[in-house]
């Protein structure tokens, strides 16, 4: 019989804690747990899937330098390089 969500819910919260308690869970445990739930209970999927927003990292600052630039770094011409 196909629970609701809510009941499913409390199932992978109750495995969730569960397992913390012996195991270092991530992101992908997580999804896995909570996909593993719904299946075995008549759902085709996740309803509710976690968020997959990526932690914001500072962007760097990348700046393409010519082959001229490079050379030059190295105490060579263009001229030399050829």
């Amino acid at each position: 019989m196909k629970k609701n969500f809510t009941e499913i819910e409390e199932i992978i919260e109750s495995r969730i804690a569960e397992l913390e308690k012996e195991y270092d869970l991530d992101h992908y445990d997580i999804e896995d747990i909570r996909l593993e739930a719904y299946w075995e209970n008549g759902w085709s999927g996740d309803p509710f899937p976690l968020d997959e927003e990526e932690e914001e990292e500072p962007e760097e600052k990348w700046r393409y330098r010519s082959i001229g630039e490079q050379l030059a770094e190295v105490g060579m011409s263009m001229r030399d390089f050829l």
